[in-house]
């Protein structure tokens, strides 16, 4: 090791770097910085979905209206162009790395909802994906929050059939493009607490459906808990 490199690790160790997990911005604690904070879904968000409620309501418009599989989701932030960037980055770019900076903000709004889950689980790549893209992100966002919680992982969820990109469907050919995808057959979650984590909740239609085939299994409650949910007035 040169002379520098011997100081730089010095200094590294007794003065760390931190920056914001969001924007890259230099912060003191290295979760977020002031102006990444404002896309934070804070209270007064609906109690099914993680959507932002007016004040009086507990559920939003479209959850009075659904009945979901799952029991709750919770998100962190609101889903836009500033907080799609990194997890794009982390799901397409081989940004691994980012799954441990988002698994800290994932434990940290598990706590403060007061989830109590006793196994997890992550939405499951088809084998095609999985081979394309070489690693789930999902996967390694579920692993990292269990090695903060304490929790157990398991590999619930099989990805039986290749399903077209959500991205360019609407809302039902969504769902419908999730039709017995998902397989569960795990019979030792019967009356657990079981939590699926994934990036994004947009439709609903991807938890719902991996809730769905975890239900056939008879957990008591199926929980979600993801990054950022798009929120439904910009789907």
């Amino acid at each position: 090791m040169t002379k520098d490199k011997f100081w730089n690790k010095i200094k590294e160790t007794l003065f760390p770097h931190y920056s914001c997990a969001i924007c890259g911005k230099e912060t003191p604690n290295g979760k977020l910085c002031d102006g990444c904070k404002e896309f934070l879904i804070v209270p007064n968000y609906c109690a099914r979905c993680g959507e932002h409620a007016g004040e009086s309501d507990t559920l939003c418009l479209e959850c009075s209206e659904t009945n979901w599989n799952f029991d709750k989701n919770l998100s962190v932030f609101e889903y836009n162009q500033f907080t799609a960037a990194p997890i794009l980055a982390m799901k397409y770019k081989e940004k691994r790395y980012l799954a441990k900076d988002f698994a800290k903000l994932l434990y940290e709004r598990y706590v403060a909802a007061g989830f109590d889950a006793e196994i997890v689980c992550s939405v499951p790549s088809s084998p095609k994906r999985l081979k394309e893209r070489g690693y789930n992100h999902a996967e390694d966002l579920a692993k990292e929050f269990c090695k903060l919680a304490n929790l157990p992982y398991a590999e619930l969820l099989t990805k039986t059939k290749e399903t077209e990109h959500q991205t360019e469907l609407s809302r039902e050919e969504r769902k419908q493009n999730l039709v017995d995808a998902f397989v569960c057959t795990d019979k030792t979650i019967k009356g657990k607490k079981v939590l699926i984590i994934d990036d994004v909740f947009t439709t609903g239609s991807t938890l719902d459906a991996c809730s769905k085939a975890i239900k056939k299994c008879k957990p008591s409650n199926v929980y979600c808990l993801t990054i950022a949910k798009t929120l439904y007035s910009k789907v």
